[in-house]
């Protein structure tokens, strides 16, 4: 994804976390029918593939990049210190 490059995985685990189904690449069965489908659709309609490849990219840097987990990060620290504390 981060090389612009749509993808397509299994519909369970990390990859549902992660990858947007139609957007940034495809999440299927895990069975030969389903990825063959998904290849199709993607060989039948390269600018399709061009355009989930770019898509999938911005949600990567969007969502996975250092300055993001960064941020997070930052932020959560500040909810941490700035919290009540108990007795």
């Amino acid at each position: 994804m981060a090389a612009y490059k749509p993808v397509i995985a299994c519909n369970s685990g990390g990859p549902v976390e992660t990858v947007k189904s139609g957007v940034t690449g495809y999440l299927c069965e895990p069975t030969p029918e389903d990825f063959s489908t998904a290849m199709a659709r993607y060989i039948e309609n390269p600018e399709l593939a061009n355009s989930m490849g770019t898509e999938a990219r911005k949600h990567v840097v969007e969502s996975f990049s250092v300055k993001t987990f960064g941020q997070k990060l930052n932020q959560y620290l500040v909810d941490v210190v700035s919290s009540p504390k108990e007795d």
